[in-house]
């Protein structure tokens, strides 16, 4: 008879710790581990919220039911790392062919605009790269320009690591051009030359646009499952007013840069 009861004591002990722990794992599958490159204002360990597209992502990803633990390295280890699973999702990514293969796509949720970056005493054209002949244009390495510009060559490239780099080889007169994506040069401006920023402007249409995605790992099977989710409340967040107001809040931090007249 103890027997019996023992047993029956076992069983309902069972029963009541197997669905706590069906619990636990729906609970741990709802946690993504989110990771980006250093970016500001997108993404930087420093930034209030991560800045403004991991906050982006972790509010839509909020709204569809997961949370987010946050990581920001360097871009070799984020993008091999959530290749094979290591993270669950990258949150500022541009779409590839080759990154394709083993990432998973959300709709995007913010365009990125290259564009060109003067002095405003400095009597620059832009409409086409045919108008840069013979000047000195700073960039920075392993960055997306588009194939145009990488197979320019009636202009003198100079290699750089860093934006800021460039901004102030162009305000001391050693280039006479630059260019990147327009919210991180209104970010290096309004960060390390706010008494500057009024000499500089940006020219001409944008060299390139880039959609920026999230791009879940291939290697969790509910990868579709997180995107689709990702996308619906994208979606709900654009009609409701909070995604506007989530690109409000960071661009109020960036002064503005005038615009050079074609």
């Amino acid at each position: 008879m103890l027997k019996i009861l023992i047993r029956t004591a076992l069983a309902i002990l069972l029963s009541l710790a197997y669905p706590a722990q069906q619990l636990l794992a729906a609970d741990t599958s709802k946690v993504l581990k989110l990771a980006s490159s250093s970016w500001p204002p997108y993404a930087d360990q420093t930034m209030p919220e991560k800045g403004a597209g991991m906050d982006i992502v972790t509010q839509v990803l909020k709204r569809a039911g997961y949370s987010t633990e946050i990581t920001i390295g360097p871009w070799p280890r984020v993008l091999q790392g959530a290749s094979i699973g290591i993270y669950d999702a990258i949150a500022t990514a541009w779409y590839t062919p080759e990154r394709n293969k083993t990432l998973y796509f959300s709709d995007p949720y913010f365009e990125n605009v290259i564009r060109f970056v003067k002095l405003r005493n400095r009597p620059i054209k832009f409409r086409s790269l045919a108008d840069l002949n013979g000047l000195l244009v700073g960039y920075v390495t392993d960055y997306a320009y588009g194939e145009e510009f990488n197979a320019a060559t009636n202009f003198v490239k100079i290699p750089s690591n860093h934006v800021i780099q460039n901004l102030l080889l162009l305000q001391r007169g050693r280039i006479d051009l630059t260019l990147g994506d327009r919210w991180v040069i209104r970010n290096e401006l309004t960060n390390y030359l706010p008494n500057s920023i009024s000499d500089f402007e940006f020219v001409g249409q944008p060299v390139a646009k880039r959609q920026m995605h999230m791009a879940v790992s291939r290697s969790r099977p509910d990868h579709k499952q997180i995107a689709e989710a990702f996308n619906k409340a994208l979606k709900e967040m654009r009609a409701d007013g909070s995604y506007e107001k989530i690109l409000n809040k960071y661009r109020t931090r960036l002064a503005p840069l005038a615009e050079s007249p074609l």
